[in-house]
């Protein structure tokens, strides 16, 4: 139940947010302005219109709208604007750390210049650092319906750009037709590069999509994997090993990977002892924020104030940040959910 106190607590407890898309963070307003400036041409004249775009029936309609809308993200300024934006959305939510992902394909195909895209990014982001205290890295989440042969050169990109805060290596995209499996030898090469690995798997695609991501790619993170929950054998894999799921439930409704809130595996996987995190995913496409997706796991899942913090534990211990840094936003976060507990007594 969302009581008063309670409301309370998820309004101004602290957050860490894992799975997060930069271009999924673009204000309607921002994607006009842009596009106009930028000279090209998207499916809407205003923001009803924009808002319009943003219903889907499926997972298809929502990948054909997205990448006809991140078009408008031409020049490096351009995502600057943007990860100022984000990073003062997730501060303004009390998000101490955040994980974004850029998605390099969409951009690459239409000879943008991604180091000039990372280096806006960056300088969005440290602007945001320096005014809030709010600490941002980042990963590249290569599209796998490209194929693997051009993931290399991405990966060159992220390696070049890790002394800049890029610290991870994933693979997003459609699921269908487009197993993990393709990906080992990049995977490997991004882990010896000494970037963290994750996935994209069992959003839209079953068990055999989690298995190829956990066993041919080694991930150590997950992003979504609530189709597991189909395989009890997986599901214990994935407790055993420490498999962290970055769940997205409100995405999951928007894609239709989920059918209803009341078959919404998050509640079946954190009870099965898998370490889960709760993310936003792509908020502006979505109609949602970090705060409604607590909200969320209190009113549909009956999380309690218990569960909440244990989410952002986790997503603490799931970072892919070093081990000092952790440590210390550990203390800190840890220290400020005590606090605001007494206060609120819950």
């Amino acid at each position: 139940m969302l009581t008063p106190e309670l409301e309370a607590f998820i309004v101004r407890m602290p957050k860490v947010e894992l799975h997060l898309h930069l271009e999924g963070t673009i204000m309607p307003r921002t994607l006009l302005e842009l596009a106009q400036r930028n000279h090209v041409e998207i499916p809407a004249r205003d923001i009803e219109g924009v808002e319009q775009l943003f219903r889907y029936r499926n997972f298809g309609e929502f990948l054909t709208v997205y990448m006809a809308l991140v078009r408008a993200i031409v020049y490096g300024e351009d995502f600057e604007r943007l990860a100022y934006e984000a990073g003062i959305m997730l501060a303004g939510q009390q998000v101490r750390y955040a994980e974004v992902m850029l998605s390099p394909m969409q951009h690459l195909l239409r000879g943008m210049d991604m180091h000039e895209a990372l280096a806006g990014t960056i300088a969005g982001f440290r602007r945001v650092e320096r005014e809030t205290g709010l600490l941002v890295r980042l990963g590249l989440d290569y599209g796998r319906q490209y194929g693997p042969e051009l993931a290399w050169q991405v990966l060159e990109i992220a390696q070049a750009t890790m002394s800049q805060g890029v610290v991870a290596w994933s693979i997003g995209g459609n699921e269908i037709g487009h197993p993990p499996e393709p990906f080992a030898e990049v995977f490997a090469a991004a882990s010896n590069a000494g970037l963290r690995l994750m996935a994209h798997a069992g959003e839209v695609v079953g068990p055999t999509s989690v298995w190829g991501a956990v066993e041919a790619l080694r991930v150590e993170r997950l992003g979504h994997g609530i189709r597991s929950v189909e395989d009890p054998a997986l599901v214990t894999y994935l407790r055993e090993k420490q498999v962290v799921l970055d769940v997205c439930p409100t995405s999951n409704l928007r894609t239709g990977a989920a059918e209803s809130w009341q078959r919404h595996p998050l509640r079946m996987l954190y009870d099965a002892g898998i370490c889960v995190t709760l993310n936003t995913d792509d908020p502006t496409f979505f109609h949602t924020t970090l705060i409604d997706e607590y909200r969320k796991a209190v009113c549909y899942f009956g999380f309690n104030a218990d569960d909440l913090c244990r989410l952002v534990l986790n997503a603490i211990s799931a970072a892919f940040l070093p081990p000092p840094e952790q440590a210390l936003l550990l203390r800190r976060v840890t220290r400020e959910l005590t606090a605001l507990r007494s206060e609120l007594g819950v």
